[in-house]
């Protein structure tokens, strides 16, 4: 797999966060010169979540790579191709979902806000390279705060239709994506790659 697989070629690995770069950027430029304040405080959350998302899709692609390399000499667990898949199909949902958003921020955000979604649905598995097993069953039930937030964020968006709410809607997404950071980052006391993507 780790042979047939671009994603778990090195340069591919260093390249997959370059690719949300621009999108960032571009959200970035939109939350200083949208028309509204609501256009602005949505295009801030995303790009905000932007190099996360990247950092994630660098993570999960090394780790497998990793597993890959670890369990060289052991029969291949199937579950590590299903990963792999998850991966990659979710890096293509946020890739379109980040560069939507320069067309339609808030389709761009459900876009994305539906790649997590659906990978922590789907992954079924945490990698950690290094540690005995180095594939661990972590399925939804253990995903379950994370869903719930996504379920909030995609919940919020699909009230953007409501004009005189957009306000309200944009500062609630952006207040889950920093408390998911904070969360993430400065309560947790696991890694950040074992949380979620």
């Amino acid at each position: 797999m780790s042979v047939l697989h671009p994603l778990l070629r090195p340069v591919s690995r260093a390249l997959v966060p370059v690719v949300f770069v621009p999108a960032g950027l571009g959200l970035l430029l939109h939350s200083i010169t949208a028309a509204t304040v609501a256009e602005r405080l949505l295009a801030l959350a995303l790009a905000i979540f932007c190099p996360e998302l990247a950092r994630m899709a660098f993570v999960d692609i090394s780790n497998t790579a990793a597993v890959l390399q670890q369990s060289e000499q052991t029969p291949q667990d199937s579950r590590l191709s299903h990963f792999l898949g998850v991966v990659a199909s979710t890096i293509v949902l946020e890739i379109m979902g980040f560069y939507g958003s320069l067309f339609s921020l808030p389709w761009g955000a459900i876009a994305i806000i539906f790649s997590q979604i659906w990978f922590n649905l789907l992954a079924g598995i945490q990698l950690a390279p290094g540690e005995t097993p180095a594939i661990v069953t972590f399925g939804i039930s253990q995903r379950r705060a994370v869903l719930v937030a996504n379920g909030l964020g995609l919940g919020l968006m699909g009230l953007w239709t409501f004009q005189e709410n957009r306000i309200w809607l944009a500062s609630g997404l952006l207040l889950l994506v920093i408390l998911f950071l904070v969360i993430k980052y400065a309560v947790a006391t696991k890694p950040p790659h074992k949380l979620s993507s």
